[in-house]
């Protein structure tokens, strides 16, 4: 896990300048060792490729990791390739035997070395036999090319921007970008993407905060020419919204659901095992839920050493679950440690929390704690239960978005009588009332009612902050090409309800927000976080299975219950459902007030996103007066739009 960067097309002396700033920007997320290398261009043709790389060692943790790394080619008329890689392949050891066989040993136990070697034996093919989290870019000196690949989940991301002069620039963070300065990169802000974030609570899409930054898409590959000129561009996998043909099936008198479920727990197991290989300590954080506590059983059973568990606690009630969190370790026989936060040290810590955006968010505030606490406690690796909701139904948008659709395919045929409810539902006050007027004007698609369902300013009140950009979708605020590419990839679709729902979950708000913000904040820490229920095979197996599999029998995620055993507590799944949420609106109205309230009187900083500089002010003084129809959310997330644009320089 590591942070990198590197620019092609750009004259040395420059380049190298900005590589270094660039280099600078991601020392966080390597603090064990970094690297710079120059590449020439095998044609002579364009200026060296420079590549930079910030190393945070987890395994095999001598100076042969060292990045940017090249190989060793078997002939010596052959130049080297390079390679700066960010995450992890985890079934590497088995690629290993692969490439032995085929005649590239593998002489370290590295995951990037590997990397090389599946290269010249397989092509760019060789990621459809890897399994992880990864980012990277490979220098192909025979070819003169630069072959850049993202994971299939997007668990990893991959920024890039193509100055105006020519050339393109890469990093693991926005923030890296940024660095090399005005330059090479203006701080412009892109409207379409506030839209988007006022709309969403995050950044959607390939776009970013910043006009001309892109993201490589999830599943997607690119290869340029040595200057950064696109060559080709390829989509090697996507999240399955229907069933593949080749994928498990349950057929009548075919596969029993025990059967199936027995082999959905073999994936389950070997996701978990191939994730607890490590040379460095490793954790897995442990709340009281269904997912955490999954992930320990079989961990506890795949482990060749003790587990350790980590749970963070906090001081109200209502969002603490150390004692569910110890239940679940006493059963599992896990070495468990709790770390308590309180409010304060979260309000104290909150300036550094900002600093570690590195594109606006609401959400992901806990991870930064959490986090900071697995560092500290000495942990350098954690597992983590993401994607257990959206991979098995345990969100409400399973059961609410259907219904919506269904709801809304009726009242097409109401006449006149659909406005007027839109009218009394808007007038009914608060959020619900408001986006029940909001469903009136949608249509009765799971894409359109997915993306209402998550919507912080409703479209009347985004154009109370500023106007619509063009090239933003009207309504759910994405840009347009996003919000299109969503609604196509409907089509063909066998119908399973809950099958669409937890595609658009993992492409969506995990994609879009979780990941991204999971990314962020665990790096802030040099932490790596490991996810092993998104295992893109785990994925497409439990995708395949009949969507009423994941709906509560009353039992919350019966396919993942029944799929790990019953060594769970049965507390762990009987327990409401809690998440690890901040009290925003009772510290927006309490010890956060003050600064609130300077942060959205800050008038300078709004004309530059195209937002009316009153508007911010007013929103706040309706909150304060308890509207309804205002939440603590989009006050937040107001504040960190303005912080975000303050810090970096960001303008019209």
């Amino acid at each position: 896990m590591c942070g990198i960067a590197g620019l092609l097309g750009i004259p040395t002396e420059r380049a190298v300048v900005a590589a270094s700033r660039m280099l600078a920007a991601l020392c966080h997320r390597g603090p064990d060792d970094s690297g710079l290398v120059t590449v020439a261009d095998p044609s002579g043709a364009a200026p060296p490729a420079v590549l930079v790389h910030a190393r945070l060692a987890i395994l095999d943790l001598s100076p042969a990791g060292h990045q940017p790394m090249a190989d060793r080619p078997l002939r010596e008329d052959l130049a080297p390739n390079w390679i700066v890689f960010n995450g992890e392949v985890f079934n590497f050891l088995e690629l290993h035997d692969d490439l032995a066989r085929a005649g590239w040993p593998c002489r370290t136990r590295c995951d990037t070395e590997t990397i090389l070697h599946a290269y010249r034996t397989w092509g760019e093919t060789c990621v459809e036999w890897m399994r992880g989290m990864f980012a990277w870019c490979l220098l192909d000196a025979e070819r003169g090319t630069a072959w850049f690949c993202r994971d299939r989940l997007g668990i990893k991301p991959l920024y890039m921007y193509r100055p105006e002069s020519g050339g393109l620039l890469f990093a693991s963070e926005l923030r890296a970008l940024l660095a090399t300065g005005p330059d090479l990169v203006p701080p412009r802000v892109n409207r379409t993407a506030i839209e988007c974030f006022l709309a969403q609570g995050a950044v959607w899409g390939r776009e970013a905060l910043v006009r001309g930054v892109t993201l490589l898409g999830p599943g997607e590959s690119l290869v340029t020419d040595w200057s950064g000129r696109t060559l080709r561009e390829r989509t090697y996998w996507r999240v399955p919204l229907a069933a593949r043909p080749d994928a498990p099936r349950i057929i009548e008198g075919q596969a029993s659901r025990g059967e199936t479920v027995r082999r959905l727990g073999r994936t389950l197991r070997e996701a978990v095992r191939l994730r607890l290989i490590t040379d460095v300590p490793l954790g897995l954080f442990l709340s009281g839920g269904v997912d955490s506590g999954a992930l320990a059983t079989v961990a506890t059973e795949v482990a060749d050493t003790a587990v350790e568990t980590l749970c963070i606690g906090f001081d109200q009630p209502e969002f603490d679950e150390t004692e569910a969190a110890a239940a679940v370790a006493r059963a599992l026989g896990t070495r468990h440690r709790a770390v308590r936060l309180t409010g304060r040290m979260i309000l104290d810590g909150l300036p550094e929390v900002l600093g570690a955006i590195d594109q606006p968010t609401i959400d992901g505030f806990n991870t930064y704690y959490v986090s900071k606490a697995a560092r500290e406690a000495g942990l350098a690796v954690v597992l983590s239960g993401l994607g257990g909701d959206e991979l098995f139904g345990g969100y409400p948008s399973f059961r609410d978005v259907p219904r919506s659709v269904r709801l809304r395919g009726r009242l097409r045929w109401a006449g006149r009588l659909g406005p007027a409810l839109a009218r009394a539902a808007r007038w009914s006050g608060g959020r619900r009332g408001r986006k029940a007027a909001e469903l009136f004007r949608r249509e009765p698609s799971m894409v359109q009612m997915y993306l209402l369902r998550r919507e912080q300013f409703l479209p009347e009140e985004r154009r109370l902050l500023h106007p619509l950009p063009e090239g933003s979708d009207p309504l759910s605020g994405l840009p347009g090409s996003f919000a299109m590419e969503l609604a196509s990839r409907l089509h063909g679709d066998d119908g399973d309800a809950e099958r669409q729902v937890s595609a658009f979950e993992l492409t969506g708000y995990m994609g879009q927000m979780l990941l991204r913000d999971s990314d962020a904040f665990s790096m802030a820490h040099g932490l790596e976080l490991r996810v092993p229920l998104l295992d893109h095979r785990l994925v497409e197996e439990a995708l395949a299975l009949p969507g009423a599999w994941k709906r509560p029998d009353p039992r919350p995620k019966p396919l993942l219950l029944d799929a790990v055993g019953g060594r769970l507590p049965h507390q762990t799944y009987t327990a409401p459902k809690r998440g690890f949420a901040f009290p925003w609106d009772a510290w927006f109205r309490g010890p956060l007030r003050a600064w609130v309230a300077d942060a959205l009187a800050a008038g300078d900083v709004w004309p530059a996103l195209g937002i009316d500089p009153s508007a911010p002010a007013h929103l706040w003084a309706r909150f304060l007066r308890k509207d309804p129809g205002v939440t603590a959310l989009q006050v937040l997330a107001l504040v960190v739009l303005g912080d975000y644009t303050a810090r970096h320089g960001l303008r019209s």
